[in-house]
């Protein structure tokens, strides 16, 4: 076999080779996807769920042949098979729940079997522990703090330039003397304190003193004034709750619907806190969370009174002891149907990106009279195709017809009036 023969065979088998490899990860990963996309929701691999765990599930029948069968249409099997004990025990075992039929054809239900039989490891989270980035906070205004700084700053200087001076006067008094240092009309003042000597320099320098006294004032009154403001406010606010809910998850990853959670959002004031039937909605089915496993979807079950091992409810349940973020003053009236149905107001503007918080979960907004009324200012209200504006748009381009406007804002209907916020 010359040179060329031998590499060309040699490249063929690792083409081939690689041809193969590939195909089997291809293989292994599609059977991950159908394994989801089909079974997941009734079957664990390691535990009960709706239907039975599925490791070892290949042992457990005669043939692969017959499994295959029972997967792809279990009801079909059993009336082909009546003799089986296994499939008609497994059948009175969960109560006579139908398996759907899977439209699956065997290559594809032996890429799931073999998923089954071989599952990937999970890798655990890069940096280790449940620590994960929360949503920054809105940034703050530090303008006053630069301006003390610069006030100390220049305090500092002063007094640096009080030391220079003091110390030419050293210098010069020891130059001339006393008698030249008097005559030159200056004052001898070596031998004051340091009290006196201030007070020696204020009385020189009363536009200084001045000056420094009332941008102290200013200063102090602003302090006051910007802590009287925040009185009430809290952005940023993101305290622990008793279950550690990650909207990034649900909303981001899952693109859960946030009305989905939050229904009364769309009919009335309030935008409800989700009741935990809500939840069992999706957790009878999903026992085992991506970032805290069991731990927190076991806290859902027993406020649900869930028992996941024999999938009853066998124990009362009990409320699950939120703590509210987002808290209104009494005298303020909102309505969540007002501005998520008729105004058409994304949840994120006044909410921050959601989906992107993980845990715990915080204010967005300010949420201030100010903050509102700018919005108010500044949004434009979606008449276009909303029956709700339909009339009232048709008297705003008449009302406003000298200015040629057609579209408008919230408080050129009315949204900066007292009453319409205000009991």
């Amino acid at each position: 076999m010359n040179t060329t023969t031998r590499y060309s065979v040699w490249l063929h088998t690792l083409v081939l080779t690689l041809f193969v490899s590939f195909s089997f990860t291809s293989q292994a990963q599609d059977g991950e996807k159908l394994y989801r996309a089909n079974c997941a929701s009734c079957h664990k691999l390691d535990k009960k769920l709706v239907g039975p765990a599925l490791s070892g599930v290949q042992d457990r029948w005669e043939s692969k042949e017959a499994l295959i069968s029972w997967i792809k249409n279990s009801q079909q099997y059993l009336a082909d098979n009546p003799g089986d004990g296994y499939a008609a025990a497994l059948y009175e075992e969960y109560n006579q729940s139908i398996m759907p039929a899977m439209p699956l054809g065997d290559e594809e239900v032996v890429a799931i079997l073999d998923y089954i039989a071989n599952p990937p490891v999970a890798e655990a989270p890069a940096g280790g522990g449940d620590a994960a980035p929360v949503a920054a906070a809105p940034s703050k205004d530090y303008t006053m703090y630069w301006l003390l700084g610069f006030l100390v700053v220049f305090l500092i200087i002063i007094k640096v330039l009080m030391d220079v001076k003091s110390s030419v006067k050293h210098l010069l008094y020891d130059v001339k003397g006393e008698d030249g240092f008097v005559a030159a009309g200056e004052t001898v003042d070596f031998g004051l304190s340091t009290k006196e000597r201030l007070n020696l320099w204020m009385g020189k320098n009363k536009i200084a003193v001045m000056f420094v006294m009332v941008l102290v004032l200013v200063g102090g009154l602003n302090i006051v004034w910007e802590s009287l403001l925040g009185v009430g406010v809290y952005e940023g606010y993101a305290p622990e709750q008793p279950i550690k809910f990650s909207h990034k998850i649900h909303a981001g990853d899952n693109g859960i619907n946030c009305v989905y959670c939050h229904s009364s959002a769309e009919k009335g004031k309030h935008s409800g806190i989700p009741s935990v039937n809500v939840c069992m909605n999706c957790h009878v089915g999903i026992q085992e969370g991506s970032r805290w496993g069991t731990e927190e979807i076991s806290k859902i079950h027993d406020a649900a009174g869930y028992n996941a091992e024999t999938g009853s409810y066998d124990s009362p349940g009990k409320p699950v002891k939120w703590i509210r973020i987002h808290n209104l003053p009494d005298h303020v009236y909102f309505n969540h149907s007002q501005h998520v149905v008729v105004g058409e107001i994304e949840c994120q503007t006044c909410h921050g990106p959601v989906e992107e918080y993980d845990y715990p979960m915080q204010q967005y907004a300010e949420l201030t009279m100010g903050w509102c009324i700018n919005c108010h200012r500044e949004t434009e209200v979606k008449m276009a195709g909303n029956d709700y504006y339909e009339k009232v748009h048709a008297e705003l381009v008449e009302k406003y017809k000298d200015q040629g406007l057609e579209k408008f804002t919230v408080s050129q209907i009315g949204g900066l009036e007292c009453a319409k916020c205000h009991y």
